[in-house]
């Protein structure tokens, strides 16, 4: 979903520690480290936490969230890999180029096998592709397709993809789990079933479907069919977990029974430093392509008034907020695309980020809520409540808004209720902001800027459209240069930063945790899309 970064190659870790207290296992990585290590031998099982819950399917398309893609990519890999270093590179693809603005031509491998052993085919890839075209799938990466005209086959080896207009952002959705391959034979005779913790889905990557329980434990194991034989599994069986809470996930990962961990809560870093079984590894500012936010959740209500959202975002201390609450492993967030969005053009996008670098100003914030007559107006602020850290950051930022003059009433909701929030308005009704982690699975600015600021974005929730903002996102996706694109993208942030449809807090930085027996962890976002268990070995 997004474009290349520059080649970035995969260096052994050399850290630094973040604390001198002797025994500690934290370490923050270098700026040009993408992983820890490179594993020396294989292991007979490796078990890892599978993020804050159960997966809800394996089906590829159906839904991305952090569960479904730090398990799935390892089963359904997509057309293109993308590296530790967010560089996207050939996989079941061997190319894809576009022939001319509206088509794009895609040359896919044919000595791939899935994991039954049945070949790869086109047929296969134009199946996979042309679900997210189909509303009878429910694809959540639909609107990454709104552009596509056709998917068609025109030679054995070969997919053709017409626009109904240019789109050069399409491409890097090739490395996103859209992409995914999944047997059309196998997805045909599972139906309804594909995905589901009894059926499993049949792919091509360096992992199998073996078990899932629906609830605790999912397995696979070792494809031994695996068509890259380079990058082939370390591990014989790959088992994920999902404890009931924190503290459950801290005692496992300390006692050695659990070896790893990618999303590690900031809030257990403290504990789990200590830990003689792991270590604790804090990625560079803009090591993921994550923002943590405050969404507008409705047309109307308080903020409905722009003076109240420029208000609110005037008042918020972010650089606090990321060293207390998120104790140095997230980064004030001024855009809605910070610097881990900037990809291979970071020089043109920190120029323009540079101008949104701002202190608090409570005063001028209070005074403008006076101007808007909303003093003393109640908002109301919906987080997870199983997540204490989104507790706390929703404790602050209500203390934050009662210094300039407007009450919020904040509402905690169990996962299942909270996730409701994301796809059904009924949900919504009521709430005025919802606090968000939003990501992209590459770092593509336009692709962030258009969940929050495109009048059809997945996650624009106020029901906002500037013409500015569309014609700037229409224009980007014109131009095949990732400079000349950045031009209009910037120009839309401009207008996105005057408008706050969301306002932006932190960027989490990446925290992973590994057992000392182990190596090979990527220390980016890029497990969120890429077969990375398979790199997991002994040290």
């Amino acid at each position: 979903m997004a474009v290349a970064r520059s080649a970035i190659l995969a260096l052994v870790l050399t850290a630094a520690a973040c604390s001198s207290d002797t025994g500690t296992a934290l370490v923050t990585t270098e700026d040009d480290t993408t992983i820890t290590g490179v594993a020396k031998s294989d292991v007979d099982s490796v078990t890892w936490y599978g993020d804050y819950r159960p997966l809800i399917t394996l089906d590829p398309i159906k839904l991305a969230d952090y569960p479904e893609q730090t398990v799935i990519p390892n089963i359904c890999e997509p057309l293109l890999r993308m590296t530790p270093g967010y560089e996207l590179q050939p996989g079941l693809a061997r190319s894809a180029t576009y022939v001319d603005p509206l088509r794009l031509e895609v040359k896919i491998r044919t000595d791939v096998r899935f994991s039954d052993g049945t070949p790869m085919t086109a047929d296969d890839v134009v199946y996979s592709l042309r679900r997210n075209l189909d509303p009878k799938y429910a694809s959540n990466y639909a609107g990454l397709y709104v552009s596509v005209r056709s998917i068609e086959t025109t030679t054995p080896d070969t997919v053709l993809i017409t626009f109904n207009s240019p789109d050069y952002v399409f491409r890097a959705n090739l490395g996103s789990l859209s992409a995914a391959v999944i047997s059309k034979k196998f997805a045909e005779t599972a139906g309804d079933a594909l995905g589901t913790p009894a059926t499993g889905v049949m792919c091509t990557g360096p992992f199998a479907f073996d078990s899932y329980d629906g609830t605790s434990r999912l397995t696979l194991k070792r494809n031994d069919r695996y068509w890259d034989t380079a990058n082939r599994a370390h591990a014989a069986r790959f088992t994920f977990v999902f404890p009931s809470d924190l503290g459950a996930l801290t005692n496992s990962l300390a006692s050695g029974e659990v070896d790893g961990a990618f999303n590690v809560p900031s809030n257990l870093v403290s504990r789990l430093k200590s830990s003689d079984t792991g270590t604790v590894y804090v990625g560079q500012e803009a090591s993921t392509p994550i923002n943590i936010d405050m969404i507008v959740a409705r047309p109307d209500g308080v903020l409905a008034d722009l003076r109240v959202r420029q208000a609110i975002s005037q008042a918020l201390d972010r650089e606090s907020i990321a060293s207390t609450i998120f104790g140095g492993t997230a980064d004030p967030l001024y855009l809605v695309t910070g610097p881990g969005m900037w990809g291979n053009q970071k020089a043109v996008y920190e120029q323009a980020y540079s101008a949104h670098e701002t202190k608090p100003d409570v005063a001028a914030a209070k005074a403008k809520i006076s101007q808007a007559g909303a003093t003393g107006k109640t908002v109301r602020f919906v987080y997870p409540a199983g997540d204490p850290q989104s507790m706390q950051l929703a404790t602050v930022i209500k203390q934050t808004v009662g210094q300039i003059g407007l009450t919020m009433e904040i509402v905690g909701l169990p996962n299942q209720q909270y996730g409701a929030l994301f796809s059904d308005p009924a949900a919504r009704a009521g709430y005025d902001v919802l606090l968000s982690r939003n990501y992209t699975e590459v770092p593509e600015p336009l692709l962030m800027d258009h969940l929050f600021g495109g009048k059809d974005g997945n996650t624009n929730f106020s029901g906002y459209n500037n013409p500015v903002v569309e014609q700037s996102f229409i224009a980007a996706r014109g131009i095949e240069d990732p400079a000349k694109r950045a031009i209009p993208v910037i120009a839309a942030e401009k207008q996105l930063a005057q408008d706050l449809p969301s306002i932006p807090i932190v960027q989490p930085r990446s925290v992973t945790y590994l057992n000392n027996r182990l190596t090979g962890a990527t220390l980016t976002f890029s497990f969120m899309t890429s077969p990375w268990a398979a790199a997991i070995g002994g040290r």
